[in-house]
């Protein structure tokens, strides 16, 4: 009966037995924090791709499809170091009419993503008679590193509202 209580007794190989039951738990941890931050990361970039698109359209008096292809190569480039091709746009021009106010869609131009129906629904209250808001809509499908906590592919949505510089509704040819 000693020898039972002995062994009963050592606590020898207490700390390896709880570290290993441990250790699953903190490699999760650990994993999820990275994948979760690189997330948050992209969700950055994506904000900062989609006002920088913005702000290039809303600078030109007027903006034809190839302009459109430079900006969203620009949104691209902002996008590193994750990867560009995931990046889909979709470039609106909503004009108010002059005498009423009502919000109309003037023009549309898509890159890797479907086009906003809501436009004129979004542009509400950003500009007044005879004026116009450009919106852009960005969209990025973020594949995590690991795929360890996070699943496959989060889509992740921006939007972004500006008003042309120059003119007071920039046409597109």
């Amino acid at each position: 009966m000693q020898p039972a209580r002995k062994l009963l007794r050592n606590r020898a190989g207490n700390v390896a037995v709880e570290f290993a039951i441990l250790l699953p738990l903190i490699i999760t941890l650990s994993f999820g924090l990275f994948e979760g931050s690189q997330a948050i990361m992209a969700y950055m970039k994506l904000v900062d791709a989609t006002q920088t698109i913005a702000d290039l359209t809303t600078q030109q008096q007027t903006v034809a499809s190839t302009d459109i292809d430079n900006f969203y190569l620009a949104g691209q480039l902002v996008m590193r170091p994750y990867a560009g091709g995931s990046l889909g746009i979709a470039v609106t021009s909503v004009t108010f009419d002059i005498n009423t106010g009502a919000a109309a869609q003037a023009w549309q131009d898509t890159r890797n993503a479907n086009p906003m129906n809501n436009a004129t629904t979004l542009a509400a209250g950003y500009g007044g008679k005879g004026e116009s808001v450009v919106i852009v809509q960005g969209t990025y499908s973020y594949s995590g590193f690991l795929h360890y906590v996070l699943p496959r592919s989060l889509t992740m949505t921006q939007l972004a509202f500006s008003r042309p510089r120059l003119v007071a509704s920039i046409p597109h040819s």
